[in-house]
């Protein structure tokens, strides 16, 4: 084995892009991950579709996923995201995310884009996700 020596500075650098990219990594995996959850939560609440998003909401908030969790026409705001770290720079809830869009895109038999708007993490009151079609149309 051949050791080398690098600066603190160098060392800093590459801890950042080793760390910028495992998190972005991570979170394309726990997004992934949610969808699976969401289609499982999906199937559950088909069975009865006249209360599907509330039997959703039922079934996230018994799974420990939210405190409480609302949808809506085009978003879905949920309070005490399991995700939510202290303090981050941009949204946490990928999972959340993945579930909510599986949710929406169960009920309409498109592919939507889901992202989250609002978030605990950044300070915001409530994590709030934005369900729209793919192309914004």
């Amino acid at each position: 084995m051949k050791f080398v020596k690098i600066s603190q500075s160098e060392f800093d650098e590459i801890r950042k892009l080793y760390e910028g990219v495992m998190s972005q990594a991570c979170y394309g995996l726990f997004f992934r991950e949610g969808m699976i959850l969401g289609d499982e939560i999906a199937k559950i609440a088909q069975q009865e579709q006249e209360k599907y998003f509330e039997i959703c909401a039922n079934l996230l908030r018994a799974r420990g996923w939210v405190d409480n969790v609302v949808f809506e026409e085009s978003t879905a705001v949920a309070e005490g995201s399991v995700e939510a770290s202290s303090s981050a720079d941009g949204p946490t809830c990928h999972r959340l995310r993945g579930i909510v869009k599986k949710v929406y895109e169960a009920n309409s038999h498109r592919r939507l884009h889901c992202e989250e708007i609002e978030c605990i993490s950044k300070g915001d009151k409530h994590c709030v996700f934005r369900v729209e079609q793919l192309g914004g149309a």
